[in-house]
């Protein structure tokens, strides 16, 4: 029986070629999409698993206002909080970024990555395995640092790591002790951990520093129900350590000063489980970055459309190919055979089909993971042996679905009527076809206008203008040897001064934060009894005139101005209306750090940090402002003329060697491609929606023509009856094509509002987007009608050109 069965298969295969091949393939890559986005589900769920108490680890987010939140918290709360606290079991601040550079390690420089700055409890709130060191108490003092097990070999080769010294910044690290790499995927995974923070915390607890929020706060509470709590309580510190004094002093009550001003501050916290999949447009401290939740569910989405998309096609040209099989189904019948008998059959020839296209998918799969795991920035571990019970489920619904549908079709044909070749098309067959195809077609038009719109978004971003000109800029890292700190200011001037002097240097300049880059220090003020929260950069006087930052109002700082050392500061437009100034901002005064600072110029907004945020509130100081923030430049900005660069990049780099001001080698890059670096997820999701794009209308498309010559195919005589009888062939094409049309037209209405409801969520994780328009819409119309058309008239003109006499001649 199995042996007269694959020889009917064998044969069906050989006679319709084109279609097997077809089908094969819109299965395998409906299959493989399906595996790609469960790989990286499963990864992304994976994460964190290994921290058995990371339902208890909270990381402190601060809401200053419903535009503006930070996922850190200055350094005074989390002593505070241990303190009144009987609910909470230990906190670690920690940097919400991995530093990077160079270490020296027995004389010899060494480059390192994913460095984390924490405090002695790291290892209480985050609990690596410690593999050599006191598993007690870990650090026992400032200065110290662990390192993973995977990274003792690069630092110190076969040398024994515990009680090294590395020498970091000028300032030197003794190592205590060595940590097991987590089991599992960590949000939080540094190379080496450094105890600095402790200090910072001590140094602003003493100065009463509660405006800094530069790092972040991450709670370990003996019971996550205490959740609600600890928010009310870090909403109490605040109200006492910070809008207490200010109350006093303007004899108000907390409560009426709140109520009479801005001074609202909401604290939540969020677990370490959940941190990974929260949307990229909520704010974490996590270095290893987040996966966004939406991305994933969109994944899984599309790649669900797909594979639903390809079993429909396979139901459809199945069931359509029945009719060219009604012969056989009644020879089979007078030979004895039953329904079950054909069920089974049908059944077997769609598991044979299913397991070529599983076969087909897996090394599908196998050969596009390296490149998707650059696109997902993910590890995306296959392991053929562990998809054996998924891939078992989805033969066996795929045999079932594909097999029952046309096998009922099949054994429901009445013998005598088959032999003599009169198969009628049942209303619900028919229907049931017909909703199928409506179906690819409502897909196929969601991811036409999808590719359309995330292309406009793309494109959008590419051409936005980002408030400055980085243009020929390079950026390079300015890390000064310890010993040197002090004197940063007069050593950056000499070293400017230098560079300048190059051929093909057109200008140069410094400041405290990158564009495109990662460092972030937020401080508050206050303006007329309203607390804001904002970045404070510090900056030489070139700066806004080497990248071309205009200003709305007022004038740049300089040196010929003694005062803007002093007291004068310049604001960005975000700043400025979140203080609520709507007319001339110029002279008026706001209160930090317990001073009074003077706005001089406000600078027009500009994207530092890229498209996905919007705007941040910004102050802008001298780098020999009076508080000191030049001390933390962080980056020299040099312009280069655009002929000759190799000459000249070698030419600052001997400059930069010859001032010997840093340990770490001469690096650089510029700064437009490190900005365009926040946006090439976008592009990259533009790739791969328009290859899914072509692959779904592809499969759709196919469907429809093989529905379409299969059902004209079985109109034959009616058409050649038509033709005797008369009818032109427009008449006929007009009739054979008009329902396709139809499905056409419903299928592109239904898809109307999935399609606007999804893209615009997925627009909304950008600050910077585009309005949806009617255009994609159109432009969709257009595309899918004009590929019917052609398909299904090509179809139908070539069955008006039918022999009459080869189907009349039995009439």
């Amino acid at each position: 029986m199995l042996k007269n069965w694959l020889k009917i298969y064998w044969y069906n295969t050989m006679k319709h070629k084109m279609y097997f091949l077809l089908t094969v393939i819109g299965l395998a890559i409906g299959l493989s999409a399906v595996i790609i986005s469960y790989l990286y589900y499963t990864e992304e769920m994976s994460y964190d698993t290994w921290h058995k108490d990371s339902d208890r680890v909270f990381m402190v987010e601060t809401k200053f206002s419903e535009e503006e939140s930070w996922p850190s918290l200055s350094y005074p709360y989390g002593e505070v909080l241990k303190d009144i606290s009987d609910r909470v079991e230990t906190y670690t601040y920690l940097d919400a970024h991995y530093q990077g550079g160079v270490v020296l390690v027995n004389g010899e420089s060494k480059a390192f990555e994913k460095a984390s700055f924490g405090q002695s409890a790291f290892f209480d709130v985050f609990p690596f395995e410690i593999v050599q060191g006191n598993k007690i108490k870990p650090f026992d003092g400032p200065d110290q640092v662990f390192i993973k097990d995977t990274y003792v070999k690069y630092l110190f080769k076969d040398e024994e790591p515990v009680g090294q010294v590395i020498l970091l910044w000028g300032k030197t690290f003794t190592v205590k002790g060595v940590y097991k790499e987590a089991e599992t995927l960590s949000s939080i995974n540094p190379n080496m951990v450094f105890n600095v923070l402790d200090e910072r915390v001590e140094n602003a607890i003493g100065s009463n520093g509660w405006g800094n929020y530069s790092s972040a706060l991450w709670i370990k509470l003996k019971s996550p129900e205490s959740k609600e709590l600890i928010e009310k309580q870090l909403l109490s510190i605040y109200d006492d350590k910070v809008i207490a004094p200010v109350a006093k002093s303007k004899g108000l009550t907390i409560e009426e000063l709140k109520k009479e001003k801005d001074y609202v501050l909401t604290f939540y916290l969020h677990d370490l489980k959940g941190q990974r999949l929260i949307n990229s447009n909520q704010k974490n401290a996590l270095p290893e970055g987040i996966a966004n939740r939406n991305r994933i569910y969109i994944a899984i989405g599309l790649s669900s459309l797909i594979m639903l998309l390809s079993v429909f096609n396979y139901i459809n040209i199945t069931t359509v190919q029945v009719m060219n099989r009604g012969k056989e189904s009644g020879v089979r019948k007078v030979l004895g055979a039953n329904k079950a008998s054909t069920m089974l059959q049908n059944y077997f020839e769609s598991g044979v089909t299913v397991l070529i296209s599983i076969i087909i998918s897996l090394v599908i799969v196998e050969y596009a993971l390296p490149s998707l795991r650059v696109f997902f920035k993910a590890k995306l571990l296959f392991n053929v042996l562990e998809f054996v019970p998924q891939v078992l489920l989805f033969l066996i619904t795929v045999i079932f679905l594909v097999g029952t549908v046309p096998a009922f079709y099949i054994s429901s044909f009445k013998t005598i009527e088959v032999l003599k070749g009169n198969i009628k098309r049942s209303k619900k067959g028919v229907w049931f076809k017909n909703t199928l195809l409506t179906v690819q077609f409502i897909v196929a038009c969601f991811f036409i206008i999808g590719s359309l719109i995330v292309n406009q978004q793309v494109n959008y971003m590419l051409n936005k203008d980002l408030g400055y000109n980085a243009n020929q800029i390079v950026g390079v890292p300015y890390n000064l040897k310890r010993d040197l700190v002090e004197n940063t200011l007069p050593i950056y001037k000499r070293l400017k001064a230098d560079i300048l002097k190059i051929k093909g240097v057109e200008g140069a300049s410094a400041w405290s934060l990158a564009i495109g880059g990662k460092n972030y220090s937020s401080v508050g003020y206050s303006y007329q009894g309203k607390q804001i929260q904002a970045g404070v950069a510090a900056m030489d006087d070139d700066f806004l005139k080497l990248f071309d930052i205009k200003l709305k109002e007022g004038r740049a700082l300089s040196q010929d101005f003694a005062s803007d050392s002093i007291k004068n500061v310049l604001l960005n437009e975000k700043a400025i209306a979140m203080m609520g100034i709507t007319d001339n901002a110029l002279g008026k005064e706001f209160e930090w750090n317990e001073e009074k600072v003077t706005i001089v110029g406000v600078v027009k907004d500009f994207n530092l940090f890229g498209l996905h945020e919007d705007y941040r509130p910004m102050i802008f100081m001298s780098l020999d402002f009076e508080q000191g923030w030049g001390s933390n430049m962080n980056e020299m900005s040099i312009k280069i003329n655009t002929e000759n660069v190799k000459e000249t990049m070698e030419a600052i780099e001997q400059i930069w060697k010859k001032h010997n001001i840093s340990d770490s080698p001469f690096t650089y890059e510029f700064v437009d491609k490190r900005f365009a670096q926040s946006f090439e997820r976008s592009l990259q999701e533009r790739k791969v929606f328009l290859v899914l794009n072509l692959l779904v209308v592809f499969i759709a498309l196919f469907g429809l023509y093989s529905l379409a010559s299969f059902t004209i195919n079985s109109r034959l005589k009616e058409v050649a009856i038509r033709k005797v009888l008369g009818a032109r062939p427009e008449d006929l094409i007009q009739k054979l094509t008009g329902q396709y049309i139809v499905f056409c037209l419903i299928g592109f209405g239904i898809a109307i509002f999935p399609s606007y409801y999804f893209l615009n969520k997925w627009l909304s994780d950008y600050a910077f987007r585009i309005e949806m328009s009617v255009w994609p819409f159109i432009f969709c119309f257009v595309i899918i009608m004009i590929l019917t058309l052609l398909i299904v008239i090509s179809r139908a003109y070539k069955a008006t050109r039918v022999d009459v006499l080869k189907y009349i001649k039995y009439e």
